[in-house]
């Protein structure tokens, strides 16, 4: 039988009494620092960093802050549960993508015969496994870290392709006896994407040495993904063809990224109700695909205009669907507490609570109304 138990570390507030107004951020980063403390000394090395994280986060021009910093290095020695970070998945993709390089990079050079791809893949795959996990080891502290990493090698991977595409890179004009064509590379793709590749996993690792909250990496690669589509569709839609479709795609997709870079610092959403309108959306796409299907369209403009509405209107309907939804990062259950342990960490705001109050007053000891604030629900 599993017994569960409780703990919760709560700030009362009867009344709104004016020490509450006077409260500064180094008092609530001191009382947070507290509970981390008690939390390390109990064994509970996990929750007690993702509370250092946060008054990093929150106050970081604090005292508190740079007693945190100090109790974050003391975890050098024992880094966190490899699951509970994004660290499986970050290693799981970097391992793939040493092997993609493997085959890409003597491609590329127009390698004969299958031992170079041999040694590609030899080299390639372990390199991939051994560089990440010592990273993620040494840098990765929460999913959004590992998942903002992934997305720049995936997004630079793309954008090495589509512009070598748009911009004929490799395509050469050839002329007999008064007939042209042109001949394209077959390296030249393979070059693109690794060369694009490599400059993104640079730059994820670079993203990937700060604190990135899961909600803004899933905020921003699926942004990302929306606005290569709308570009494509919007593009064909109004009868762009070739590779004008491809450059609209890159367009709109690095326009919609850079505009949800600073939309997720405003929002800060969680990466569940993103996934939940991304999902919405692509139902909605999905759906208009079957509507050209169903009715036969076979128009070109139409055959992309209809996907493009439906999977605007759905994820306008996720959006609005999943407005009054409070789920924490992640799936944890939902809960009033600054920090949620189940399943994880999971930070939200703090929901104030009604309570009543035991007080020492002149007249002797009463009960009030006020608030409570809890800030750690635990099980154990």
């Amino acid at each position: 039988m599993l017994a569960r138990s409780g703990i919760l570390l709560a700030i009362s507030l009867l009344s709104f009494p004016p020490q509450l107004l006077a409260q500064t951020q180094a008092d609530s980063a001191r009382v947070v620092l507290d509970a981390a403390r008690i939390l390390r000394g109990e064994g509970r090395d996990e929750a007690a960093r993702q509370l250092l994280l946060f008054i990093r986060t929150r106050y970081g021009a604090t005292p508190a802050a740079r007693s945190a910093d100090s109790l974050l290095r003391t975890f050098a020695a024992a880094p966190a549960p490899i699951g509970a970070t994004g660290r499986t998945g970050f290693i799981l993709f970097h391992s793939l993508y040493g092997g993609f390089l493997g085959v890409a990079i003597p491609a590329a050079l127009s390698s004969d015969g299958t031992k170079a791809f041999g040694a590609g893949l030899l080299l390639g795959a372990p390199a991939g496994y051994f560089g990440s996990r010592a990273f993620a080891r040494a840098k990765i502290t929460m999913p959004g870290q590992a998942g903002i990493a992934m997305f720049a090698t995936t997004w630079g991977t793309w954008q090495g392709l589509a512009l070598q595409q748009v911009l004929n890179i490799g395509r050469r004009d050839i002329c007999n006896s008064g007939s042209c064509f042109h001949e394209d590379s077959d390296n030249a793709p393979w070059a693109a994407m690794s060369i694009g590749g490599i400059a993104g996993l640079t730059t994820g690792l670079l993203l990937a040495s700060k604190e990135i909250p899961s909600g803004t990496s899933t905020l921003v690669s699926h942004s990302a993904f929306w606005g290569s589509w709308f570009g494509l569709s919007l593009s064909g839609a109004l009868g762009t063809q070739d590779d004008a479709l491809i450059g609209a795609s890159l367009v709109g997709g690095n326009a919609l990224l850079l505009a949800a870079i600073p939309a997720a610092r405003s929002w800060r959403p969680a990466s569940s109700r993103v996934r939940l309108i991304t999902a919405a959306g692509i139902a909605g796409g999905l759906a208009g695909f079957g509507i050209d299907l169903l009715f036969s369209v076979d128009e070109t403009k139409a055959v992309l205009a209809i996907p493009a509405a439906t999977s605007a209107i759905g994820l306008i309907a996720g959006a609005l669907a999943t407005r009054h939804t409070r789920d924490a990062d992640d799936g944890a259950a939902a809960s009033p507490a600054l920090l949620t342990l189940r399943n994880g960490a999971h930070f939200q705001s703090p929901l104030p609570i009604p309570a009543l109050i035991p007080t020492d007053e002149p007249a002797g000891r009463r009960i009030r109304p006020g608030f409570r604030l809890i800030l750690l629900d635990a099980d154990f």
